[in-house]
């Protein structure tokens, strides 16, 4: 198909030039992540015999297509959206062949490149899909190619949470799971965490960076429902008090329950997390909860006469 070709010099003022295409056909790209600005699937070339793509999923730099277009790398890429002479265009990649010095796009400079920039007939950065076979290409000298887009914040807050190493609690429960052990129908059952650190309960915060951008992410255990295995539930707001002998018969102040028939009974903790992250000038929050289970045995007091 036809092609528009539009140069543009760049360095430290833009300025536009004619030259005809110096490279093969540009890759088409299928999707643009609107945020990132990057191609996040690369689909064949406008008129070049290039492979299909692969299987693969469409995410950023993820496993895209290995084919893409004659000439213009495969998917998978990550190909920043940037700004020639006020046009936003798909960068493409180093012209193949370069121009010879002589022609104009060079502007005199024997240093750097000439870089490929693709946009479309209507288009803009994350304006729609480059296709339809026909796009327009744009030639600029640029001492290097230009910085990648920066990396998804969301992504690095994920890696973040990986070095943290959370996990449920360890379940404190009176009457405890022993041999032996045996609590009395009416009277109170205390839960707590057991030995609480930050990677049980938090507060624990870790970064990640990639590419000289850096996330932070704090987590903090919100809540802990308790599922008692008699079919009720109990919601509490932090660790719970551990119990003690001192406390003899009295409620637990932060955490309990009171069974009120004989029985085994499992006991599952569930850890509710809340992941706070911000960095690249965005924020966001994770929710994560893990799950812990005991069991408890609850019987009848026996009154003895003689």
């Amino acid at each position: 198909m036809l092609r528009r070709i539009l140069t543009a010099l760049v360095s430290v003022g833009l300025l536009l030039a004619l030259a005809p295409a110096a490279r093969a056909d540009a890759p088409i790209c299928i999707e643009i992540d609107p945020r990132t600005g990057e191609c996040k699937l690369f689909g064949g070339g406008g008129s070049g015999g290039g492979g299909g793509g692969g299987g693969g999923g469409s995410d950023t730099g993820g496993g895209g297509g290995s084919g893409g277009g004659g000439g213009g790398g495969g998917g998978g890429h990550s190909s920043p959206v940037i700004v020639v002479n006020g046009i936003e265009c798909l960068y493409a990649g180093l012209a193949d062949p370069q121009p010879l010095k002589t022609d104009p796009v060079w502007a005199g400079h024997e240093d750097g490149a000439i870089h490929v920039c693709a946009t479309w007939p209507g288009g803009g950065g994350g304006g729609g899909a480059i296709g339809g076979g026909h796009t327009i290409d744009i030639l600029f000298w640029a001492a290097g190619p230009p910085a990648p887009a920066p990396p998804d914040p969301a992504d690095l807050a994920r890696q973040a949470i990986e070095t943290m190493g959370l996990s449920a609690i360890d379940i404190g429960v009176v009457p405890e799971d022993a041999p032996g052990r045996i609590g009395v129908v009416g009277m109170p059952t205390w839960m707590w965490a057991q030995n609480p650190g930050e990677n049980t309960i938090g507060p624990i915060t870790r970064t990640a960076s990639s590419g000289g951008y850096t996330v932070t992410a704090t987590a903090r255990v919100t809540r802990i429902v308790w599922d008692m295995g008699d079919g009720t539930t109990v919601t509490c707001n932090g660790a719970g008090t551990p119990y003690a002998d001192k406390y003899g018969k009295s409620s637990s102040p932060t955490c309990g329950h009171t069974y009120t028939r004989q029985g085994q009974y499992p006991v599952t903790a569930t850890s509710y997390w809340s992941v706070e992250w911000a960095g690249i000038g965005e924020t966001g929050v994770i929710n994560l909860d893990f799950a812990n289970t005991t069991n408890i045995t609850m019987g009848e007091a026996q009154v003895l006469t003689r």
